[in-house]
């Protein structure tokens, strides 16, 4: 356990960490804490077991810096970037997603196509009619 290693803790990871030493110090029950910190007491104890063997840090979340599960691929993104600059002048998404898929064999959603196009700044959405 390094303590002198500096951790950057979300709220959430702060308020955590409180409810933990709390416990350690015997102040609170596993289960007082499971309860305030919305999980089961397994749970809990697997966070006080990391939190023992590697500090703070150990309450830091393991996903932290790492892409979302759903973002779309880079190399399909700069590739569908590079059709809609070239030839995506004056289209709607949906035309560019046929090409896309047809001639290119890229897979993504219409959505997906119109959402980098306004990005690109290279179509406007309608606004929507408040009725």
């Amino acid at each position: 356990m390094d303590d002198n290693k500096p951790v950057l803790l979300t709220l959430h990871e702060a308020l955590r960490l409180d409810l933990i030493e709390a416990y350690m110090a015997r102040e609170i029950t596993l289960a007082e804490v499971a309860e305030s910190m919305e999980l089961t007491c397994r749970q809990c104890s697997r966070l006080i077991k990391r939190y023992r063997e590697l500090g703070p840090a150990g309450l830091v979340s393991r996903r932290r810096g790492k892409p979302g599960n759903h973002q779309l691929n880079t190399t399909i993104r700069d590739q569908a970037l590079q059709l809609i600059r070239s030839r995506g002048r004056g289209m709607n998404p949906s035309a560019i997603w046929r090409i896309l898929t047809t001639e290119y064999g890229v897979r993504i959603s219409k959505e997906t196509v119109r959402k980098l196009m306004i990005a690109e700044k290279t179509w406007q959405p309608r606004s929507s009619s408040k009725a």
